[in-house]
């Protein structure tokens, strides 16, 4: 039941994003490990960077996805919130945030997506315990990191290769 959901969001950012690429151009996707981002900024846990990251992503030209562990309503708001709750605090389309089932790691569910997508990941975390199955996907070119100075988002976005 779970993979079928997964699926079916999958399904449904992927349909949502080639509707909106009318311009035939290659759609570049980011996938954003919100609870890994939850904790970028200073000692206290926010949400700002996951806006910040989105509004950076965006202006690079990607289309952010984000995915948060179960729990990450609770860290936020003090109670369960889910994808298209999410979606709508972070200013996306409901398709563009979901929240994984209880006790599932967001992990296979960033990569999957990674994977299928073509995209890049946001995070600062290594994925040591799925470099295996989703070597590609764990490399280097493929997992941006970033973090803030002087309290200005950087990411370490990938240079477009030229032909």
């Amino acid at each position: 039941m779970v993979e079928f959901l997964f699926i079916v969001f999958l399904i449904g950012l992927l349909a949502l994003l080639l509707r909106r690429d009318r311009r035939r151009r290659a759609i570049k996707i980011a996938v954003i490990d919100g609870s890994n981002l939850l904790y970028w900024k200073g000692e206290a846990l926010s949400l700002q960077p996951v806006h910040d990251a989105i509004e950076a992503l965006v202006a690079a030209g990607y289309r952010p996805c984000v995915i948060f562990d179960a729990n990450a309503g609770y860290l936020v708001a003090g109670q369960y919130l889910d994808g298209a709750r999410f979606a709508k605090l972070l200013g996306l389309r409901a398709a563009q945030a979901y929240v994984v089932p209880k006790g599932e790691p967001a992990d296979p569910h960033i990569l999957r997506l990674a994977r299928d997508s073509g995209g890049i990941v946001v995070s600062r975390d290594r994925f040591r315990d799925w470099s295996e199955e989703f070597a590609p996907e764990t490399a280097s070119d493929r997992v941006v990191r970033g973090g803030y100075r002087r309290d200005k988002l950087w990411l370490d976005l990938p240079k477009d290769k030229v032909a």
